[in-house]
């Protein structure tokens, strides 16, 4: 998830605050953006509900179904 701490940033969230968002620790999210872990997709699919952006933008770096 190469974008996923520079996303939460932006969108103004600690780890925190995303973790208790889709009920996870703050140590996985912390494992999810040093590529430690991967998320599931339903997960993944969670996060990226949350920080609103797609899964694409999180994995790669850029909307690439456009």
């Amino acid at each position: 998830m190469i974008n996923l701490k520079e996303i939460r940033i932006k969108k103004g969230l600690t780890q925190k605050e995303l973790a208790d968002a889709i009920n996870l620790s703050q140590e996985t999210i912390s494992q999810y953006e040093i590529g430690n872990r991967t998320p599931s997709i339903v997960v993944a699919r969670k996060i990226a509900e949350v920080l609103g952006v797609s899964l694409d933008n999180i994995f790669f770096g850029s909307d690439i179904s456009k």
